[in-house]
């Protein structure tokens, strides 16, 4: 049997992303028989990762979570973290390790790689040449970012078709374009430190334009504001607050248009056919985020911080009263993705192990 270990972390700051897509592949790893550790600091991250059916090793927190929410090549502690890795990997008979992190450096990569059969790397920004195994990258970005090999035998896995989304995502049914908007959907990820989820649902529930509309509002296990979110819908009859959801996909199914964090998320729209707009959160999601508007698959609404109400409604009245557009925008978001990346990542990586 295959002993994988995923070092990953969620958390406030930054988010879940990193964890929701790791969820993905480890449950491919599982399918195949694999047994997988999770390697995680914080609670946010390590409560999802419990609830999933995954075994945590608890990693040691050296500081709190960075209030930037990425660390990149922080060497104050990676030093530590490489030693608490590689202690795990001799107590838990380690296979392959994955990383999803921007907090990493050549020469963790290196102390790692000498402690294990495989080292894989999840990866979106092409920061510098990587020392693993395997390196991942799922986005739509990844085959025109220059990626080179740091070693000759190194395997990468790039572009859509190796996209981590959610098995829920995979072989869904046609969504149907309603020509009158009833559902907008409003998901800003699993912590949304920023508060858009609320700003955002009070500009639309307070515009005469979508009185009669129901606006969704995906809730995450992370979010400090749940109170205030809680008085827009006290007052606003067509607010729904969505909390603890089984099934992400069958909202965004029946949502006419999404507004969306640049994240991972994003591929998920895609998959279900919901046309969306974009506002991007954190210096990781921009590059995805123009790709994918540029080659018209969403409308990209840009930084959140530059982005005035004026704007945003402005945006979203002229999608949700253009029907052709959305029936063109569901049909090509459809073609994207196929929700099989997860399960050829572990295919390839298991491969490799023989």
């Amino acid at each position: 049997m295959l002993n994988v270990g995923i070092r990953v972390d969620g958390g406030i700051n930054i988010g879940m992303g990193h964890v929701m897509r790791c969820l993905s592949l480890a449950k491919a790893f599982r399918g195949m028989g694999a047994k997988v550790y999770f390697l995680s600091r914080f609670e946010l991250g390590n409560s999802k990762i419990g609830r999933e059916g995954f075994e945590v090793l608890k990693m040691p927190i050296y500081e709190e979570e960075n209030p930037k929410g990425f660390s990149y090549g922080d060497t104050i502690w990676l030093r530590e973290d490489a030693r608490n890795i590689i202690d795990k990997i001799g107590k838990f008979d380690l296979d392959v390790l994955i990383i999803d992190s921007y907090n990493v450096t050549e020469s963790f990569f290196l102390e790692l790689g000498s402690h294990i059969k495989k080292l894989c790397y999840i990866d979106d920004m092409n920061s510098f040449l990587y020392p693993v195994d395997v390196l991942i990258n799922g986005n739509i970005t990844a085959l025109s970012m220059g990626y080179r090999r740091y070693k000759k035998d190194e395997t990468m896995l790039l572009g859509i078709k190796y996209n981590l989304i959610r098995e829920e995502f995979k072989g869904l049914d046609t969504k149907k374009t309603s020509k009158c908007v009833k559902e907008i959907m409003i998901t800003m990820g699993g912590a949304d430190p920023l508060g858009l989820s609320l700003r955002f649902s009070k500009l639309i529930a307070t515009d005469i334009r979508f009185r009669d509309v129901t606006v969704n509002v995906i809730v995450g296990n992370g979010f400090v504001n749940k109170s205030d979110l809680k008085q827009v819908q006290r007052v606003n009859a067509n607010v729904i607050l969505h909390e603890n959801i089984g099934k992400m996909s069958e909202i965004m199914l029946r949502s006419d248009v999404a507004i969306s964090s640049a994240g991972s998320t994003l591929y998920e729209l895609c998959a279900c056919g919901t046309p969306t707009l974009s506002v991007i959160v954190a210096d990781n999601q921009e590059r995805n985020a123009n790709m994918l508007s540029d080659e018209g698959y969403i409308s990209n609404l840009g930084w959140y911080n530059q982005l005035s109400d004026s704007k945003m409604l402005k945006c979203l009245k002229l999608l949700c009263d253009n029907y052709q557009k959305r029936l063109s925008l569901s049909q090509k978001m459809r073609e994207l993705v196929d929700g099989k990346g997860a399960n050829r990542v572990a295919r390839k990586i298991s491969k490799l192990c023989l």
